[in-house]
């Protein structure tokens, strides 16, 4: 069977609001992985999901061989797969602190979006977009030195950050003047290919 063949033996069960799952498209598009998108509602497919996923969540990611679920297991299993390009560093050094940095965001930064955005009363909703601009605002000295977050060469971590500020809006939060490596940061990344696909599947 071909490479392109085993590609496009794979299918996605997502949800078109949850970040975890936009960044999984994010990195298929990135790794130009063909896969059949299926999106999971309360109201349709997730008696399937349960069937191939035991704990019955987003993403989770099916092909002819395996079932991966756990958006960080997805990432790994396809980087090893499908290596080219490379979202994780060759150089150990560099790999653990893309891996870091990684789960900083998935354990603080993307709860405060997902809280904002779910927010029962206008305080929660408020307190998580300040907690969450405040982390933003502290990549601004980075991104006024180098293109991504972790140099020359665009990562994992930028897929991750890619997802959080397409998601702005949402809050009704436009970054300021002072905020410009940010913006011209997002422009970089929505200007990406594999972002353009991703918002389309």
């Amino acid at each position: 069977m071909s490479a392109q063949n085993k590609r496009s033996s794979m299918t996605l069960y997502t949800n078109s609001n949850d970040p975890f799952c936009h960044r999984i498209k994010m990195i298929l598009a990135e790794k130009d992985i063909s896969a059949d998108i299926i999106d999971v509602t309360v109201e349709n497919k997730l008696e399937e999901l349960y069937e191939l996923n035991p704990y019955g969540k987003v993403p989770t990611l099916m092909t002819k061989d395996l079932i991966v679920y756990e958006p960080n297991i997805i990432f790994e299993y396809l980087e090893e797969r499908f290596p080219y390009p490379p979202l994780l560093s060759v150089f150990p050094l560099e790999r653990a602190q893309a891996r870091m940095l990684s789960k900083k965001i998935d354990t603080e930064w993307m709860p405060f979006l997902i809280n904002a955005l779910n927010a029962e009363n206008e305080d929660m909703r408020q307190a998580n977009k300040i907690a969450l601009l405040k982390a933003l605002f502290s990549l601004n000295p980075i991104l006024s030195r180098q293109p991504y977050l972790l140099g020359e060469d665009f990562s994992i971590v930028d897929c991750s950050l890619a997802v959080i500020l397409y998601n702005l809006p949402k809050l009704d939060i436009r970054l300021p003047e002072k905020a410009m490596p940010l913006i011209k940061y997002a422009k970089r990344l929505f200007a990406r290919v594999s972002f353009r696909k991703s918002i389309r599947n």
